[in-house]
């Protein structure tokens, strides 16, 4: 008898212990839920960005709208004619001569597509280019404009052409005076830009 009394005070303790810590279970969860409840009801507006709008700054889709503008042939752009073409360009806030800025993106960006383009360092690097009636040949041009002033100086052009042979592409040496030719275009539409805007 006294073994079956104590058998049943073991088991009502055990019953009673799981029986607290199902009430503590319990007044947890109802302490957890209203928490819960009131982050769910948090209204959050999700909107389709454009991919530009995440990606570039509102200077840099300014200028990419200038390079987007298109027009013209490269060889034009190269060697000669002028582009009375006007953009909508935040040019004033750059650090570098807005002037040449402008004009290096027009004389670029008319027909060759635009790969990298940062304002803030005054860097712009086209994509590679193939030359018409010479898919074997491929030209890559980059500008650097380094000044605040409207120098001849102020810009520096690096041209780049490559030629296929076989699977490859090869380096081939480009004639010092077409990067000086594109520079001094760069600088004589930038002058241009200068006069329309006094």
């Amino acid at each position: 008898m006294l073994i079956l009394l104590f058998f049943l005070c073991y088991k009502s303790s055990m019953i009673i212990n799981a029986f607290k810590i199902y009430i503590s279970k319990l007044l947890m969860m109802l302490l957890i839920l209203p928490i819960i409840y009131s982050c769910s009801s948090i209204k959050t507006k999700t909107e389709r960005q454009d991919i530009n709008d995440i990606i570039y700054s509102k200077r840099q889709q300014a200028e990419r709208e200038v390079a987007e503008a298109g027009g013209g042939s490269l060889m034009s752009n190269l060697f000669g004619g002028n582009s009375s073409r006007k953009s909508s360009s935040n040019v004033n806030q750059l650090s570098i001569n807005p002037h040449l800025w402008k004009a290096s993106l027009e004389v670029l960006s008319s027909t060759m597509p635009l790969a990298s383009v940062d304002s803030n360092s005054g860097i712009i690097i086209t994509d590679w280019y193939n030359l018409k009636n010479k898919s074997n040949e491929r030209v890559k041009i980059s500008v650097l404009v380094s000044t605040q002033e409207l120098r001849a100086d102020g810009v520096k052009v690096s041209l780049f052409k490559q030629i296929q042979k076989g699977n490859s592409w090869s380096n081939v040496k480009v004639h010092p005076d077409i990067t000086l030719r594109l520079e001094r275009k760069i600088v004589q539409r930038a002058g241009t830009l200068a006069n329309n805007s006094n």
